[in-house]
């Protein structure tokens, strides 16, 4: 497993931060772990090539054993919830969560990640 976590891009006053970048070559290679993101509560993640699928964790040790639903804001119904991602489209998921990591999910890597947190 190859491993190029994404790192943190831009922070606005700490009202947002971004994670870009990450690159994985196989399936389940992490391409973004992100920090402590408990003061955030809403989650942005695009990609422009490959698939992704988003796990996190509430204590910040151990992570969830499932993919993470989220809402695909590209489509014409906002109750369109998907575990991965599609490229080219921007997806959504609210929670409080400790950390967050997104992974490959499948042959082809994703490009251009990103994961944007905001309050």
């Amino acid at each position: 497993m190859a491993l190029t976590p994404a790192t943190v891009q831009t922070r606005i006053k700490d009202n947002v931060r971004t994670y870009t970048g990450g690159l994985g070559v196989s399936d389940n290679d992490i391409v973004v772990q992100a920090d402590d993101v408990s003061e955030y509560r809403k989650f942005d993640l695009t990609t422009t090539a490959g698939a992704a699928d988003v796990y996190v964790s509430y204590d910040g040790t151990a992570y969830h054993t499932s993919a993470l639903s989220m809402f695909d804001l590209g489509s014409a119904s906002f109750a369109t919830a998907v575990v991965v991602t599609a490229a080219n489209r921007v997806y959504r998921f609210e929670g409080c969560f400790e950390k967050i990591r997104v992974l490959q999910a499948g042959a082809t890597p994703p490009a251009d990640v990103i994961l944007r947190c905001y309050r």
